[in-house]
């Protein structure tokens, strides 16, 4: 006997998020760089873009809320007005932006031993178990639908926006996944899905043999764990490989911030003591020049060539300076002394016109 799957994903695999959204579509559609346990020619889109799940679910988004959306806003200000309403749903965490179903028949035990035509043999029957969910869960707006043949066993994997209406508070129509699949909900939609697939299975002997279906069990909704393990754990490696790329990098910033502040340290170093050096120098040279007996070789040298400097400066520059400051002060003075008595008329200027 084999069985079949209806699983509505929930709890940690649950779309509660844009970004989970964003993971699902990555598993879905086999958008990983490292493609080494998939094979993207081994998919099959059904319903969708086949690019982006996330676009799709915010195309649904827009036909089913625009205009509840715009009825809600009117009137109210701007800080209580909802701006964009799958970013609201998202960031409030108080419901999923979205759910997702798996549909399939027989377990990997069934399907190890046939070949990947057999496998692929389910497509029709997929499809039509999709469109039976879909009859009996109009509420369900699908954004993607898409066939698996690269994992243990043939199967489909649904995701799209479950919408009630008649609300009271709020928004008209809204998303609400826990109000459109009840347990009840659940347990109706299984049926039909059980139901049907006995009549696929009985149709198609030349994929199933003389297979018979398992008996439903009660209260089964539990996810297909290894399909959401997959994606749960890709998802934590490319979190920890993005992180790990971020922290690399932030490394290699700091190594280089920290080689520029060790080599204008070491300019500046380097200038201050050429600075010290240059400032000894002078001193040294001065001591050496202004003495009036050197003995040192060095002391004599120094010694004569400033008395020589000395003596020049005196004779030809100190007069040619002397003169120039002297012509420079008497100009200001002049300037200064005529400033003083234009002042001074144009006071007496003032003074007679108050006496008349």
């Amino acid at each position: 006997m084999i069985s079949c799957s209806c699983h509505l994903s929930n709890k940690k695999h649950a779309l509660t998020t844009t970004h989970s959204i964003t993971a699902a579509s990555k598993h879905n559609l086999r958008l990983y760089t490292q493609q080494s346990e998939y094979n993207v020619e081994l998919i099959e889109i059904v319903e969708g873009s086949g690019t982006s799940i996330l676009s799709d679910v915010k195309q649904i988004y827009k036909d089913e809320f625009s205009e509840v959306l715009k009825e809600y806003n009117e009137g109210k200000r701007a800080d209580r007005q909802i701006k964009d309403y799958l970013k609201y749903v998202s960031d409030s965490k108080k419901n999923d932006v979205a759910a997702e179903v798996i549909l399939q028949i027989g377990d990997k035990e069934f399907w190890g031993q046939k070949t990947i035509e057999e496998w692929k043999a389910m497509t029709p029957l997929l499809k039509e178990q999709l469109e039976a969910f879909k009859a009996a869960v109009p509420e369900f707006k699908v954004a993607s639908a898409v066939m698996h043949f690269d994992e243990s066993s043939p199967h489909m994997q649904v995701v799209g926006v479950p919408v009630a209406t008649g609300y009271q508070r709020g928004m008209k129509k809204q998303v609400a996944k826990t109000k459109v699949f009840t347990k009840e909900r659940m347990e109706q939609i299984q049926d039909i899905i059980h139901d049907l697939s006995e009549k696929l299975i009985e149709e198609h002997p030349e994929i199933f043999g003389d297979e018979t279906l398992k008996p439903k069990e009660k209260g089964r909704n539990n996810d297909m764990s290894k399909e959401f393990y997959i994606r749960m754990k890709q998802k934590q490696y490319e979190e920890i490989s993005e992180e790990i790329t971020k922290l690399e990098v932030e490394r290699d910033n700091l190594i280089e911030t920290q080689n520029e502040i060790i080599n204008v340290t070491d300019k500046m170093v380097d200038e201050a003591v050429e600075k010290m050096a240059d400032t000894e120098m002078k001193k040294e040279f001065m001591r050496y020049a202004l003495l009036d007996e050197p003995k040192s070789t060095l002391g004599k040298i120094v010694s004569g060539a400033f008395r020589k400097f000395k003596e020049w400066w005196e004779r030809e520059r100190k007069p040619i300076i002397v003169h120039e400051t002297k012509e420079s002060v008497r100009e200001k003075l002049k300037r200064y002394d005529m400033k003083n008595k234009i002042q001074k008329n144009h006071f007496n200027q003032i003074k007679k016109d108050i006496e008349r």
